[in-house]
């Protein structure tokens, strides 16, 4: 119950609790305030403050607690007397105080002299006295974020209306501390995810540099007019062909910034799609206890890239039609009358079939047309055979900028080999010059050449790499020997890929869709090589929230 105690003058027996004159009292606000709005960023602040509080009313604890959305409360910060409480010591304070501030919104002052008699829990922990206050954002009208709580547990010292004053004051200062700081998390929050998503444009290579080859030039001359307007454009080719790689550019080349990537098919669940394209409100959903920004307001006035556009799901297709007919989303647990707008430049790669997951239903016909106001097609790597040399000096040069690499002529007579297939595309081709470069700089730290004898068989997918020799050639090796290499090479490959995603899957709790974002695969690929290879023990689907 409220103190009436109105004595601001302590027993003589008192001298180690400040004598409160309005001198004192404004002395040690100064003090708090200039802690508090001094370094708003400091995680410190909250300790500081308490100590100070523990120090003028000479208090045995002091606490800073925060009420969770479930309407639990947490201890973030206490203090005893210059000290850090333990986590035993944080539990030994009167929740009954704490409650009751809470659900009244008022400052509550327990004194033992006053009380009709103390609860078993109070008595047990030998508290003299208790203050606790409820910690508002600007306006008070709004449900409490947390309690300032400090007690008293020496029957020697008391409790006088200037003590409660400055503890009541103290309180509306904690509490708008505590709300800018939040929102200065909020932001840094936010900041740090749309530097996630945002690509850096210093690491993309010019688009005129990955057009530069002859086999390019049609592509080029495709895009010249479409780079400054905001026509989408939808980019196809094998895996591996530099889809991406080719958007980032675009992006820069138009000028259209931020530039965001938003990579698709991550998950089937539609709560978790429209949140990472469009955001959510807090409390939208079970576990949702923030409000998430979505990729779509991160890159408004700029570019988004939506990557591996044929994993969306069908019932996700139709959100992304409708913003790119009206501009305009509702983030999930939106409630306002008039949507959101965001006006960006949309770039979609893919490395599947659209026409036939059109014809099969898997696609929408009307979101493809919305989509393709420009479509490039970028050519395999055994289609532009010619350019491998040139790209792997690319690489070269990418890779260590510092050192001047060529390649010798047996090299670049089996990188041009018709006998290789390139599966991988221009993403093999990097990844055989880097290792390449690699082991020619272990064997010799000044090496500036590389030849044949730097790749291994497994770089290149063959039983053996050689390099073309330039006297008679060799009789070819007989059908059933390729055949039967191949298939001891799809055991070896199908084993150990089969023993990766037994290790996803165990990191994962076997559930799938999990295990395909850590391998950065869509749902369904990993879906189906589960079943080819006949791993057991998963699930098929996220539990539910």
């Amino acid at each position: 119950m409220p103190s009436d105690s109105s004595s601001d003058n302590p027993p003589p027996s008192l001298a180690t609790q400040p004598t409160l004159d309005h001198e004192t009292m404004w002395r040690y606000m100064r003090r708090l305030v200039e802690q508090l709005f001094g370094v708003l960023d400091n995680d410190a602040i909250l300790d500081d403050s308490l100590d100070i509080l523990v120090d003028l009313l000479g208090a045995d604890r002091g606490l800073v607690l925060l009420t969770d959305s479930d309407g639990t409360s947490r201890v973030v910060n206490a203090r005893g007397h210059k000290k850090s409480l333990s986590p035993a010591e944080r539990e030994e304070v009167s929740k009954t105080v704490i409650r009751q501030a809470l659900d009244t919104g008022k400052c509550i002052v327990w004194e033992a002299t006053a009380a009709r008699g103390p609860s078993k829990s109070i008595a047990f922990l030998g508290i003299h006295a208790a203050l606790a206050a409820p910690l508002h954002g600007p306006s008070s009208r709004a449900a409490p974020k947390g309690v300032l709580y400090l007690d008293i547990r020496n029957v020697g010292k008391f409790l006088g209306d200037r003590h409660i004053e400055f503890f009541m004051s103290a309180a509306m200062l904690v509490g708008a501390v505590l709300e800018q700081h939040g929102r200065a998390l909020s932001d840094r929050t936010l900041l740090r995810e749309a530097r996630a998503h945002c690509i850096e444009v210093s690491h993309t290579p010019l688009l005129a540099d990955l057009l530069a080859a002859p086999s390019m030039h049609a592509i080029a001359r495709e895009l010249e007019s479409a780079l400054p307007g905001d026509t989408p454009i939808l980019i196809l080719g094998e895996s591996g062909t530099g889809k991406t790689v080719v958007a980032q550019a675009i992006a820069e080349a138009g000028g259209r910034r931020p530039i965001v990537r938003a990579t698709l098919g991550g998950s089937d669940d539609l709560n978790t799609i429209t949140s990472e394209l469009f955001g959510h409100e807090r409390g939208a959903y079970s576990g949702a206890t923030a409000r998430r920004v979505g990729l779509v307001e991160f890159a408004d006035g700029g570019t988004l890239i939506l990557d591996e556009l044929l994993n969306l799901p069908p019932h996700a297709q139709q959100l992304l039609l409708d913003f790119t007919q009206f501009g305009t989303y509702r983030p999930l647990g939106y409630d306002r009358p008039e949507p959101k707008r965001a006006r960006v430049r949309i770039l979609a790669a893919t490395n599947g079939d659209l026409r036939a997951a059109i014809r099969e239903r898997r696609f929408r016909e009307d979101l493809f047309y919305r989509l393709a106001g420009v479509t490039v097609d970028l050519p395999p790597l055994r289609e532009r055979r010619e350019d491998i040399p040139s790209l792997a000096e690319s690489t070269l040069r990418r890779v260590d900028p510092a050192r001047v690499w060529t390649l010798s002529v047996p090299l670049r007579r089996l990188l041009l080999s018709p006998a290789l297939e390139w599966s991988g595309n221009v993403r093999q081709l990097e990844r055989v010059i880097e290792r390449a470069r690699e082991r020619a700089v272990m064997r010799d730290p000044e090496a500036t050449s590389l030849t044949p004898e730097h790749l291994e068989a497994r770089d290149l997918g063959q039983a053996r790499p050689e390099a073309p020799r330039s006297g008679p050639s060799e009789p070819p090796v007989g059908l059933g020997v390729v055949w039967q290499r191949l298939q001891a090479e799809r055991a070896s490959i199908d084993e150990r890929e089969e023993g990766v995603l037994r290790q996803a899957l165990a990191q994962s709790g076997g559930v799938v869709a999990q295990a395909a974002r850590e391998l950065g695969i869509a749902r369904t690929t990993l879906s189906s090589r589960i079943d080819v290879l006949g791993v057991r023990g998963v699930r098929r689907s996220d539990p539910v929230k």
